[in-house]
């Protein structure tokens, strides 16, 4: 198992492991072009797994929460394995490393939103240090039906707002 900066080469497969994820995890009915999933994930904020044979298994990514100064250290985390490869550790290690990768960056919170009934992803974040804050009544509208999602968030042990670590734009991870 490797984890890497995600490529835009790497963008046939990230797309094809978000479009199998569709159905179980994600909050959005459509997958975009890259440019548009370029555009709206953080640079330097993308992880891939691979296999011993170089297949793509999974993506990390962050993409910020608001352009306010005060929430300059949030940011919104999104992982997907595809099936073949769930319940190996992928998902771990790409949670791990988008963590990581995220105090390396200044940011002192993490939050995802996640189905209701996808209860692994909830295990995977709880895992992580996430914690479940409460559930969003009909937060978002997906195929003509209003959808729940829980929101889960994590606090940096390292980072805070107050250290003065973190900046006023997310700078790219190294």
């Amino acid at each position: 198992m490797h984890i890497r900066p995600l490529l835009p080469s790497d963008w046939t497969d990230v797309s094809a492991v978000a479009r199998e994820a569709a159905s179980l995890s994600t909050l959005d009915d459509e997958l975009t072009t890259w440019e548009g999933w370029d555009a709206r994930f953080i640079a330097g904020q993308r992880l891939v797994s691979a296999s011993r044979e170089g297949r793509i298994t999974g993506w990390a990514a962050l993409e910020q929460v608001s352009t306010r100064p005060s929430w300059s250290g949030v940011a919104a985390v999104s992982v997907h394995v595809t099936a073949t490869y769930r319940g190996q550790g992928f998902g771990s290690r790409l949670l791990a490393g988008i963590i990581d990768s995220s105090e390396e960056a200044g940011l002192w919170t993490l939050q995802a939103h996640v189905l209701p009934h996808n209860t692994a992803a909830q295990r995977l974040l709880e895992s992580h240090g996430f914690r479940i804050i409460g559930t969003r009544y009909g937060l978002f509208l997906r195929g003509g039906v209003w959808q729940d999602a829980v929101l889960m968030d994590r606090r940096s042990q390292l980072v805070s707002a107050a250290s003065g670590l973190a900046s006023t734009t997310i700078p790219e991870a190294s």
